[in-house]
C-alpha cells in the first residue's frame, strides 16, 4: 500500500524590503531559511490569535504590563498573582485535559515553556523547567524588572501549590530584576 504524503499548499505574496530584511536577520540568527522563518511566524501568529479569540483575551505590551504591576501595593500584587494563576490553571486544564498532579507535571512543564516563552506570551526570553529527583526547577530570564520577578514568583507559587494541587516545599527562591530561579521539592 502506498504511503500517503502530507498535502502542502503554496502561498505566494509580496513583502517590502524592510520586512525581508527583518526576515533575513531572524533567519541568520536562528540558522534557518527565510521561508521557514516566515512559515513559523505565520503559524505562531495564527495560534496566538486563535487562542486570544477563543479565550477572550487581549494582548498588552510588556511595558504596559510592567507599569500596571508597578502601581500595585503588595496586597494587590498578591491578588493579581492569585487571579492570574487561577486563569492559567483553567487554561492548562483545557490544554492538557488531565488532572494536575505530580504524574502529569512534565506535560505541564512543557506547556509552561511554550506558553510563557518565545512561542506564547513572551514573558521570558529564555526559560528552562526541569524535574530532577523530585525537585522541580524553574529558571527564567526576562527583560522586565524586579516587580515582574516578584509578581511571577508569587504567581508561580500559587499555580503549583494551590491550583496544581501539588505538595511542594520551596527549596530555593532567587529573583533579580531580570532572573527568576525557583526550586521546589515534592513532599
Amino acid at each position: 500500500m502506498a504511503k500517503k504524503s502530507k498535502k502542502s499548499n503554496f502561498l505566494g505574496f509580496r513583502l517590502s524590503e524592510k520586512i525581508l530584511h527583518k526576515l533575513d536577520l531572524l533567519a541568520k540568527q536562528d540558522n534557518k531559511t527565510r521561508g521557514l522563518v516566515a512559515k513559523d511566524a505565520i503559524k505562531q501568529w495564527l495560534n496566538l490569535e486563535l487562542f486570544n479569540q477563543t479565550n477572550e483575551m487581549i494582548m498588552i505590551s510588556k511595558t504596559v504590563f510592567s507599569k500596571i504591576l508597578s502601581r500595585l501595593d503588595e496586597e494587590e500584587l498578591n491578588m493579581i498573582a492569585k487571579d492570574s494563576a487561577d486563569l492559567f490553571s483553567n487554561i492548562m486544564k483545557f490544554l492538557v485535559a488531565k488532572t494536575m498532579n505530580d504524574e502529569t507535571l512534565k506535560a505541564y512543564a512543557t506547556i509552561s515553556i511554550n506558553f510563557f516563552g518565545k512561542n506564547g506570551l513572551k514573558w521570558f526570553n529564555t526559560l528552562d523547567i526541569q524535574i530532577q529527583d523530585d525537585i522541580y526547577i524553574f529558571r527564567g530570564l526576562h527583560d522586565l524588572d524586579e516587580i515582574f520577578s516578584n509578581f511571577f514568583t508569587k504567581f508561580y507559587k500559587y499555580l503549583l501549590l494551590e491550583y496544581f494541587n501539588l505538595d511542594f516545599i520551596t527549596k530555593m527562591e532567587e529573583k533579580t530584576s531580570n532572573l527568576i530561579h525557583l526550586e521546589f521539592k515534592l513532599k
